[in-house]
Formats: structure tokens, C-alpha cells, sequence
């Protein structure tokens, strides 16, 4: 039951779709909007429903300037919510124009603590702060090279981008304080996993460390809508025991 609490921390970070080898199209009006999600437990041929989620993406206002914000959010779902916090959320916020180009992102952990990210584009550097009590305040700065980025800002970046099938990019993952090393590959137009929808396949894989506490969780698949939303339609992470899977529930 730990290795599930972690994951839905964890997990709002990573919802929205993934990370670019290329520049990212512009946001339509039409990639607006909230989509909602299914979070269930794949194990021995059985399959357990454990969350619902929602992200959305709009116009907000940070530091004085127009951006996108991206929310996301996890309610656990019926006995659940005995061992895990009943809801998770998370914020970023993205620059407009060239790129969705992370300058915020905030995670609440627990009842006082948190993740957060503050970028700085002109000094190139991104300043991280993890907080999870009783434990000492961890504050990293870390290069800002445009492939170094919080899950929830990469995600979103990656939805927009244009990546050749077959191309592969080094990036790092930024999450409770760390830079993790990770590898982004496009795996190109998937006819299979969702039959009635075009969709292309990303795999993320971290290196080092996984999601997880018990190191599982470090193979994140990613399934991404062709159309001109480009919704991520679903999402699988192997944990150390079974399969965490995300899947499309409604969208507005």
C-alpha cells in the first residue's frame, strides 16, 4: 500500500502527455479544456479501480504575465482513502508563444510540505525546494538547458511537440528535489492499445531511480492523441509488483 501512496504523489506530476525533441505547435484552442481519467491496478489478470482524475489546461496569470496553467488532481477512490491522502494536486505554469516553456510548477506534500520549482530563463538555472516534514527543508539549483523540467511541465511540453518516430532525447527529471537522468523516445503511431482513436506511443524511461520508493516505476508509457487536441489518452508505469494504468474516463 505504500508503493500506491507513492505513486499518487507522483503521479500528478506525470498526467498530461510528454516531453519534445523539437519545437512544440502552438496551443489550439481546441487542446483547452479539462480531461478526466480513470486510475486503476492492473496485477495477475485482475484489475482494481483506485483513483479518478482531472487535468486541465488554460489561461492564467504568473508574475504579472500571461501563461498556461495546467492543473492536475487525483481523488482516491472508495477504501482507498484509508491509506493515502483523499485528494493530490499539482500547478505549473507555462510560458506562451515559442514554446510552453516551464516557469512555475507547486505540489503540496502532505499537509505542510512541498515541491516546488522556480525557473529562471535568464539565469538558465531552475531553483528546487522539497519540503516533507519532520525532515530538513532539500534546495537544489540545477542547469535549465530546456530538457530539464518538473514531470507536470514536461508532460505538457511533450503534448505540443513534434518528435520524430524513432528519435530519442537525454533529458532530467526534476521531482522531490532531485535531477533525475532520464531518456525520452518516440516509439511512433500506435493502431493497437487504442483501436478507435489515431494516438502515437512515447516511452520515458529514468535512470538511477524510478518513481517509486522501492525503485520500480522507472518505464513510463505514454500514449498521445494525433488529433488537434493532442490529449494523452493513457499512461502505464510497471511497478515493482503489477501495472499502474491511466486511461481516458470523459473530456470537455
Amino acid at each position: 500500500m505504500k508503493e500506491f501512496k507513492t505513486f499518487f504523489i507522483l503521479l500528478v506530476l506525470a498526467l498530461p502527455a510528454l516531453l519534445a525533441a523539437s519545437a512544440p505547435a502552438p496551443v489550439s484552442s481546441a487542446a483547452m479544456g479539462t480531461v478526466d481519467y480513470e486510475v486503476c491496478y492492473k496485477s495477475r489478470g485482475l484489475e482494481t479501480k483506485v483513483a479518478d482524475a482531472s487535468v486541465s489546461l488554460g489561461n492564467g496569470t504568473w508574475d504579472g504575465q500571461s501563461v498556461l496553467h495546467a492543473h492536475a488532481v487525483i481523488r482516491a477512490a472508495s477504501i482507498f482513502r484509508l491509506f493515502m491522502n483523499a485528494e493530490y494536486t499539482a500547478d505549473a505554469y507555462l510560458a506562451k508563444g515559442g514554446g510552453v516553456e516551464p516557469l512555475y510548477y507547486k505540489n503540496p506534500v502532505k499537509r505542510t510540505g512541498k515541491f516546488e520549482c522556480i525557473y529562471d530563463p535568464s539565469a538558465k538555472t531552475v531553483s528546487t525546494e522539497f519540503v516533507r516534514p519532520p525532515s530538513d527543508p532539500v534546495l537544489n539549483t540545477f542547469p535549465l538547458d530546456g530538457k530539464t523540467m518538473d514531470l507536470l511541465s514536461l508532460l505538457q511540453y511533450v503534448r505540443f511537440a513534434d518528435i520524430p518516430s524513432g528519435s530519442s532525447q537525454s533529458m532530467h527529471v526534476l521531482k522531490a528535489g532531485l535531477a533525475v537522468p532520464a531518456t525520452l523516445s518516440s516509439q511512433g503511431r500506435d493502431t493497437e492499445r487504442f483501436p478507435d482513436q489515431a494516438s502515437e506511443r512515447f516511452l520515458l524511461e529514468l535512470k538511477e531511480k524510478g518513481l517509486m520508493e522501492n525503485g520500480s516505476g522507472n518505464r513510463i508509457v505514454v500514449w498521445r492523441s494525433t488529433g488537434s487536441d493532442r490529449r494523452l489518452l493513457g499512461l502505464e508505469v510497471g511497478l515493482g509488483s503489477g501495472v499502474m494504468c491511466v486511461r481516458v474516463k470523459t473530456a470537455e
